[in-house]
């Protein structure tokens, strides 16, 4: 078949959870033998190949309510006048434009990955639009997926239409791979680490809160985008103290190598789609705290490392109790969490069940 994919910033993925998941599922439709070209933006990509991926760089308008919607318009243009068997939006933002690609005889994707419009940095406008994004997708397109159960089953309940659960996923490293350099000054097995955008709804100040409030050696690394124009960005760099450390983004490499030798990952995030950051954690079989959000609740299943939502007092409580677990109690966790991962959420899976999908259309 031959597909393209709408909605991401480009790959290889320098950061987002959609970019992460459109360059896995896209790589591996690729050694399938399938023709996969994926439409980005000109400052995150570069025309090309990625892994037998076609990249495809189309302009933007690099605002913050443009950049997304300006990119889908002329690639839903381009990928309904190819050869594509295929269009697959990500996004509700992109799928705004699902009626415009029905105009031509392609099977018609969208991937709904989170309901955006929660997000605050949206006004009224962008939020309605993002809201019409979600009704097109669903009611428009020919096949529509949802990462999460939860999503899936409100989306349903909403429009009265199937809806397919295909989940975000991890890579299983052996996480002796990972040694630990000596960058940021950090030592394993020495730091809590947390990563994700600088955005309200991922909760770094609860989190930067909670950890001022404890007792430890520890250090508090969090790695994401660091915007100095962006006031969250500086209310959380007032709040920091010596032993909370900002990375700036980092992906690849450095980043597996934070992952594997953690002592807790934590994710105190107030709105989520299935966050990918919390797959790829336990995917290296160490602890995890997080929020007690329902899609945080249906990644973790059964295991008691929760805190209520937003609550400094529970976090620092919560983390207080981890940080005192032996070695042995860190192994059992952490076994739970990769165990959970090999079983709902490889990569190699999830790209099997979306081939169905497309197959089915294809018939």
């Amino acid at each position: 078949m031959k597909i393209a994919m709408i909605g991401s910033k480009g790959i290889p993925a320098l950061f987002g959870g959609i970019e992460r998941h459109v360059e896995e599922i896209s790589v591996r439709l690729a050694r399938k033998g399938h023709s996969v070209t994926v439409f980005g933006r000109k400052s995150f990509c570069q025309n090309g190949k990625y892994h037998h991926v076609n990249i495809r760089v189309l302009p933007s308008i690099q605002t913050k309510n443009l950049d997304t919607a300006t990119n889908s318009f002329y690639s839903t243009f381009v990928a309904i006048s190819g050869s594509f068997d295929i269009i697959h939006y990500h996004g509700i933002g992109p799928s705004i434009f699902t009626p415009l690609a029905k105009i031509s005889s392609k099977k018609i994707v969208s991937t709904i990955h989170a309901p955006d419009y929660k997000q605050v940095k949206w006004g009224m406008f962008a939020s309605y639009v993002l809201k019409m994004g979600e009704k097109q997708a669903v009611l428009r397109s020919d096949a529509v997926i949802a990462v999460s159960k939860l999503m899936s089953q409100q989306l349903y309940k909403k429009y009265g239409k199937e809806i397919h659960y295909i989940p975000n996923g991890a890579n299983i490293y052996n996480r002796g791979e990972f040694p630990l350099q000596k960058e940021f000054g950090l030592e394993e097995g020495g730091y809590i680490l947390a990563v994700g955008r600088f955005i309200v709804e991922k909760g770094f100040h609860t989190l930067i809160k909670a950890f001022r409030k404890i007792n430890t050696e520890k250090k508090l690394v969090i790695v994401g985008n660091k915007c100095d124009t962006d006031e969250y960005t500086k209310m959380l760099t007032k709040m920091a103290q010596d032993k909370v450390i900002f990375t700036g983004f980092l992906s690849g490499m450095r980043l597996n190598r934070l992952y594997a030798n953690s002592f807790l990952y934590v994710l105190p995030s107030l709105v989520e789609g299935l966050p990918i950051s919390l797959i790829e954690a336990m995917s290296f079989a160490n602890p995890v705290l997080v929020s007690d959000i329902p899609e945080n609740l249906e990644v973790i299943g059964n295991m008691d490392v929760t805190f209520r939502r937003d609550d400094v007092g529970d976090l620092k409580k919560k983390l207080e109790k981890m940080l005192k677990l032996n070695n042995g109690q860190r192994e059992e966790i952490g076994n739970r969490c990769l165990e959970k991962v090999k079983e709902c959420y490889d990569w190699g899976l999830i790209t099997d069940k979306l081939e169905k999908v497309y197959l089915k259309l294809k018939k």
